[in-house]
């Protein structure tokens, strides 16, 4: 009789539970066509979602993914920003990547869905649900993510004599702006500038403004190193030529799955 009361006790509290905590998710439903022009082994794609606290009561928030179809070297992450008094702190440990999120009744938090396609392309699904760490097997909001990334190739021709040959040329975009990719960024990042300027020094900040590790010359095609430094957000101030700052970015590095 105490162990049929015991488990009606549990019962009601759930249901109670469940009335009074929900969330908002936005976007919940996301489908992405990404066409990318220079196509590379570490390039992810990121989906930014918003989950509000709607109900009475704060919840310890943990999100769990579940997969559908997908190419075979595609891997998702589901991961929290927490907002701190610099802009995002990205968990440094696995253990801070499975810390619950708490948030009270009217606050919201963020997260980030990270797509890494290692150098594949295809259609591929993921779902990610929200819990509270405190009340298990209750499923507090769902959110779902389809994506396709295609290649994109653009042809240059050659013409001779008496034949023209048609060879496929991958390459981005001319930049309008000063930009970094791939953001967020595992082993190393590279920078994009628009015609007609010579990038030179570019300097590596932790959020406090302590630098971290500096170039003195462009990366070119090797890009910038940055797999020795912990996870986390990093300031990259980017110079010309001349010594002229052009830009400071935010970047995050993150080795993917760690």
């Amino acid at each position: 009789m105490k162990s049929i009361f015991t488990l009606l006790l549990l019962f009601v509290g759930t249901v109670c539970f469940a009335q009074t905590a929900s969330l908002r998710i936005e976007p919940s439903n996301v489908t992405k066509e990404v066409v990318v022009d220079n196509f590379e082994d570490g390039y992810q794609d990121i989906t930014n979602i918003t989950v509000t606290n709607t109900g009475d009561k704060a919840v310890d928030l943990v999100p769990e993914q579940f997969a559908g179809k997908k190419p075979g070297r595609w891997n998702y992450g589901t991961f929290s920003r927490r907002n701190d008094a610099t802009p995002f702190i990205v968990p440094r440990t696995a253990e801070e990547a499975t810390k619950p999120v708490r948030i009270g009744p009217g606050e919201s938090a963020q997260f980030a869905v990270v797509l890494n396609c290692g150098g594949q392309t295809g259609l591929g699904t993921v779902g990610v649900i929200f819990k509270d760490a405190n009340v298990p097997g209750v499923n507090l909001g769902t959110a779902n993510f389809t994506t396709r990334v295609s290649r994109k190739a653009e042809t240059a021709s050659t013409t001779g004599a008496s034949s023209s040959t048609s060879v496929p040329k991958l390459r981005r975009p001319a930049p309008s702006r000063v930009n970094l990719y791939p953001n967020p960024a595992r082993e190393r990042f590279f920078v994009e500038v628009p015609g007609g300027v010579k990038v030179g020094r570019v300097d590596i900040s932790n959020t406090v403004g302590k630098r971290v590790l500096r170039y003195d010359r462009p990366a070119g095609t090797t890009g910038y190193d940055i797999k020795d430094l912990p996870d986390g957000m990093y300031l990259i101030s980017i110079f010309d030529d001349r010594g002229k700052r052009l830009k400071t970015l935010r970047l995050i590095h993150r080795r993917f799955g760690a």
